[in-house]
């Protein structure tokens, strides 16, 4: 997550005319809500590749879990992608906008609430969404969910950081590294999540861009038309980053607590070519 680059400043820097009294935040969000509300929700029946757990609705979109990110003492970035088909292309979603809703708040049963809003997912951003809730207290611990029409995400927990210079008793941590999918289960991550760290810290090759041979311990498992060449075009990238995260062990540990990440080769290329 780049914190100083985020779609919001994006679009409200491109945006200087806006007149007092409104923030140019509420005016963006709030205008384009109401034009995505006019639309039918870019749900698609699409024929799934990996199946639903029994009782999901064919249209349920968290199929790829929560994430938290890039904790500060007053902020983290929550993260969701839609996908109603993660191993479909553009995750079998139609093309148009998608108003999601947030809530995060310091009890797993959202009784107290803290902050609450709504953000667009579209096709532009691979349908993935980013909130960068600010307003938060250091060191605590908070709950967070995404809602689209009836659907429910995961429950996701996060920690903010300690305020700079406090005095810790403890803090526990974990890290992760080189998690190529082809060539084992992510059995690990179940372990990791079932701990609670406060922060996970993912070192670099998130994903491996080779093509996908349908040999080793995942012969046999689902994954998307594109996994069988080299990463190359955009859409490759999102296909890949799918297949990855549609395991349930690397969702329950992004569920689990928040991450700060960097990168090495592998989520270009191989030594850099």
């Amino acid at each position: 997550t780049v914190r100083s680059m985020t779609r919001r400043d994006l679009v409200i820097g491109a945006d200087r005319s806006l007149r007092a009294g409104t923030t140019r935040r509420s005016f963006l969000t709030w205008t384009a809500l109401v034009g995505a509300l006019a639309m039918t929700p870019e749900l698609s029946g699409a024929t799934a590749h990996a199946q639903p757990a029994r009782g999901t609705p064919a249209d349920y979109p968290f199929r790829l879990g929560v994430a938290s990110g890039d904790p500060l003492p007053d902020s983290v970035v929550l993260w969701t992608r839609l996908a109603v088909d993660p191993l479909a292309p553009v995750g079998g979603m139609r093309p148009g906008v998608v108003p999601v809703r947030w809530e995060i708040a310091e009890d797993e049963r959202f009784g107290r609430t803290v902050n609450q809003g709504i953000e667009l997912a579209s096709d532009a951003d691979g349908w993935s969404v980013h909130v960068d809730v600010r307003g938060l207290a250091p060191a605590r611990e908070y709950f967070y969910r995404f809602m689209v029409g009836p659907h429910v995400s995961t429950v996701g927990r996060t920690r903010t950081a300690p305020a700079s210079g406090s005095a810790l008793a403890a803090l526990s941590f974990a890290w992760a590294s080189c998690q190529k999918w082809e060539d084992g289960f992510y059995g690990a991550y179940a372990d990791l999540a079932a701990s609670d760290p406060d922060v996970v810290f993912f070192l670099g090759d998130y994903i491996y861009e080779y093509a996908i041979e349908k040999t080793g311990a995942r012969a046999s498992q689902p994954r998307p038309e594109s996994a069988g060449r080299e990463t190359l075009a955009l859409n490759d990238y999102r296909d890949r980053y799918a297949l990855y995260k549609s395991d349930p062990d690397l969702a329950s540990a992004h569920a689990a607590a928040p991450w700060i990440t960097t990168f090495d080769d592998h989520e270009v290329d191989n030594n850099w070519a």
